[in-house]
């Protein structure tokens, strides 16, 4: 009945949805959108989590987040009445039983009353916003188009007939065939100039009374009654269950507005910067980029990332533990799984060369039910994520494949990244073999580019990456570690 779309967004949960939410801690950000709203919290979950979306869909989107940012009092209003509308009218709705048409008839017209009053106030409320979105902007005209006065009166004319506290029901049958009763029809009360009086009022010829000690007659009226609501019954719950979808699913497409609207007041709190996304083919750059979830963990801004990247394929990062790696990692993620979902990211700037879906593979510790080795695990786990890749899509693998020897481990990943990779992947790969890294940068040229921790001239971590190639004194910077400490105890050199 009423057409819209706030989102554009739909099918399944990507598979392998719990590694990503484990390996990029989305809990902590959903967590942080949702305020303990549990509808927030599913809504946002799937956005962040589903597996096909298109540009255009995101810039949808990101217009219509803008759309509600600017207007925010009316979307955190009109989600609360919405809500509000649904439990008035689930509670105003008693369906034990979908068998007995009389009950369906009549608790479904006392629902429809509450959505249909609901119209209304909803219109009101949308008044008060000046909206320039498409999402929006359709939203209020296929209300005013479907919705207006008119039809408001005439649904709620039509539904004061089943009002249980006043049931003056009337319908007529008429006689077939061998005195047989036919065409049992529900009679709309007659009112002068009514709608409903030109579409459904039919002049009746003859009229019947019944006596009142006929109890027998009385019987017989009682099933042609239920002949009549039997045949109405599933029209009404077919208009129940339309309206009430109505109000869900504009109410479960306002929680993602709520959400962004958290989120926005949460980037102000934490004087992160803020960027809607944009997508060129080829590109992936970005300046002072944030981690969302290490920066909600520590309440203030963490140290920012900047990259600037054309035809660029894999990113290789190594280096220092602690140095910011893993965070790095999660950091790109994050950004591009809020940059599908139509919203803005902690950076300056961000673009990305695709609309692609993430998909994570990180190390895991080894557990006691496993039968097979880690090694083995790694393999099974990243077979899966094989099966559901599509050109476009990003890998981002945190020391994948590390458990078994150098050599080998070298070859296989020497072996998967350059399948991603020519697949139309793009790839971050945290590790730490060596082998794989020279051979990989050598044999790759400008399609793959080497990330490395920052590190002053006084030895300093900055947490922040650059690229370039591997620094050749952490290694040593141990060794002379273990060395002095070795001095201090009084050891020979």
């Amino acid at each position: 009945m009423i057409q819209f779309d706030l989102l554009r967004a739909g099918g399944a949960e990507v598979k392998g949805w719990e590694d990503l939410v484990r390996d990029l801690e989305l809990d902590k950000i959903i967590n942080a959108v949702a305020q303990k709203d549990e509808l927030v919290r599913d809504v946002w979950t799937r956005m962040l989590l589903m597996p096909e979306t298109d540009v255009e869909s995101i810039r949808y989107r990101q217009e219509a987040v803008r759309d509600a940012i600017r207007n925010r009092n009316v979307i955190v209003e009109l989600y609360n009445f919405t809500r509000d509308v649904i439990t008035r009218t689930r509670r105003a709705t008693f369906l034990v039983t979908y068998d007995n048409p009389e009950v369906v008839v009549f608790e479904t017209a006392a629902g429809m009353r509450i959505m249909i009053e609901a119209f209304k106030d909803l219109k009101g409320i949308l008044g008060r916003a000046s909206f320039s979105s498409q999402a929006f902007r359709g939203l209020v005209d296929t209300l005013m188009e479907n919705a207006d006065d008119g039809f408001i009166a005439s649904a709620k004319e039509l539904l004061s007939i089943f009002d249980i506290r006043n049931d003056t029901m009337e319908f007529s049958v008429r006689l077939g065939a061998q005195n047989t009763l036919a065409d049992p029809t529900l009679l709309v009360p007659k009112k002068e100039g009514g709608i409903l009086k030109k579409l459904f009022n039919k002049e009746r010829a003859y009229e019947f009374r019944l006596d009142p000690h006929d109890e027998r007659g009385a019987e017989i009226l009682g099933d042609i009654r239920k002949w009549v609501l039997a045949n109405i019954a599933p029209t009404m719950l077919n208009a129940y269950e339309s309206l009430l979808r109505f109000y869900t699913t504009l109410s479960e497409q306002l929680a993602f507005f709520v959400g962004a609207i958290n989120l926005h007041d949460l980037f102000q709190r934490l004087g992160l910067p803020l960027a809607y996304p944009e997508f060129s083919e080829g590109t992936l750059s970005f300046r002072d980029l944030h981690c969302l979830s290490l920066a909600i963990s520590l309440n203030r801004r963490p140290v920012p990332n900047s990259l600037e990247t054309r035809n660029v394929s894999a990113f290789i990062i190594t280096g220092v533990n602690r140095g910011g790696k893993t965070t790095f990692l999660k950091s790109v993620g994050q950004a591009i799984l809020l940059a599908r979902a139509g919203v803005f990211v902690p950076a300056s700037r961000l673009v990305l060369p695709s609309a692609g879906a993430v998909h994570t593979h990180f190390q895991r510790e080894e557990e006691r039910s496993m039968s097979y080795g880690k090694f083995e695990e790694e393999v099974i786990r990243f077979r899966r994520i094989v099966d559901s890749l599509r050109p476009g899509d990003y890998v981002l693998m945190n020391e994948s494949f590390s458990t078994t020897n150098q050599v080998e481990a070298s070859e296989v990943a020497r072996q998967v990244v350059q399948a991603l990779v020519d697949s139309g992947v793009t790839v971050f790969y945290v590790t730490f073999l060596q082998d794989f890294i020279y051979r990989f940068i050598r044999d790759n040229g400008g399609r793959a580019i080497l990330l490395v921790p920052e590190r002053l001239k006084d030895g300093t971590r900055t947490f922040r990456l650059l690229q370039g190639s591997v620094q050749p004194g952490y290694a040593l910077e141990i060794w002379d570690k273990l060395v002095r400490s070795g001095s201090s105890g009084g050891r020979s050199p």
